[in-house]
């Protein structure tokens, strides 16, 4: 071998601790030399060998142990490295951080990493602790909207996810503002309104679902009407109420039942007797007879009910049960003439 040979050979010859040794020099004169914003910026674009940007940054920190925007960095270098423990012991300082932005990129990263945990976790118990960091976690980056508000639908999920009512109700009212027609989610929302006693934003929804899902326009008049009801808004629902008994026999039964429960018995027995009228099975038409006959008792109109029983006595005088019943409301009302003629009649009709 050639003296030349051995020269190229001692050239290439390096030790592992001379490497080492090598990089560290390389590094401290960096730090020295090179501005500190300048190699972040170098670090962060490195998006291949994160070991060797985590080393940088390691030694990095030893010069400047307070530097909470780098040990962010590092958190997230470390995090794409796979090294998570490093990861989450450097969020936890981050978290108690007095520079705002520092502190909502940490809550946001170190919630995806426990999140991330979670599903690698084998027993209830371990799963139900982890929750609880998750809780905790999520509800700081609410209430602190550290949210970015592009990223909605990512936290009305996550608000599902650590069932988080008040959170979930806010970004679904968000989602809904961006997609007005959206059917799900306006429908979604009308019932969290509903359980959360909000009745403005109960009846904005319903009225878009009247617009936008036609096809379940009755569904939605019918919740109109039973909301209504719900939140004591006794004029909202009469007004429905009056609306569609025109056209439908079973409103209009509805709307007698209002007004029986609205004490308005004149109105309600007028109402039962304009059904009577509609039907045309024997079964149906007695039914509303006797509500509407009750209807006037209830309000203590006396001698209204018995006259309206004595109008239809002779449709129903072949019916026993009907007879029990017209000789009832004689003897309730006090009209005993009224009582004896009809029991005169029951007799001749037995004894024939």
């Amino acid at each position: 071998m050639s003296f030349a040979d051995e020269e190229i050979k001692k050239v290439y010859v390096i030790t592992y601790k001379e490497l080492i040794f090598t990089f560290l020099m390389f590094s401290v004169i960096l730090i020295v030399l090179y501005p500190k914003d300048i190699l972040k910026e170098q670090i962060l674009s490195e998006n291949s060998n994160y070991d060797l940007s985590m080393l940088y940054l390691q030694n990095l920190l030893k010069h400047s142990p307070e530097d909470e925007s780098l040990m962010l960095i590092l958190a997230e270098q470390s995090l794409r490295s796979g090294k998570k423990d490093l990861s989450l012991r450097l969020l936890e300082l981050l978290l108690q951080s007095e520079n705002m932005e520092y502190r909502y990129r940490a809550n946001i990263l170190s919630y995806d990493l426990q999140k991330d945990d979670y599903f690698y976790l084998q027993t209830e118990l371990d799963r139900a602790k982890q929750i609880k960091k998750l809780k905790k976690l999520f509800a700081s980056i609410y209430t602190e909207k550290m949210y970015d508000e592009k990223n909605i639908d990512k936290w009305f999920e996550e608000a599902n996810f650590v069932n988080n009512k008040q959170a979930r109700y806010a970004f679904l009212k968000q989602k809904i503002q961006k997609t007005p027609k959206n059917i799900m989610l306006l429908e979604e929302g009308y019932y969290l309104a509903q359980q959360r006693h909000q009745r403005k934003d109960a009846v904005k929804f319903l009225a878009l679902l009247k617009i936008y899902d036609p096809l379940r326009a009755e569904k939605w008049i019918l919740d109109d009407y039973h909301m209504s009801m719900a939140f004591k808004d006794y004029i909202a629902a009469e007004k429905i109420l009056v609306k569609k008994a025109k056209t439908s026999t079973v409103w209009q039964e509805r709307l007698a039942d209002f007004r029986l429960m609205n004490r308005s018995y004149k109105q309600a027995s007028k109402e039962y007797m304009s059904l009577y009228q509609k039907m045309k099975a024997y079964k149906d038409k007695r039914r509303y007879f006797y509500k509407a006959v009750r209807a006037l008792q209830a309000g203590n109109n006396l001698k209204e009910a018995a006259r309206l029983v004595h109008r239809y006595e002779r449709v129903y005088l072949s019916d026993k049960n009907a007879r029990k019943f017209m000789l009832k409301v004689y003897l309730a009302t006090g009209n005993l003439e009224y009582a004896a003629n009809l029991s005169k009649k029951i007799l001749q009709r037995e004894y024939k």
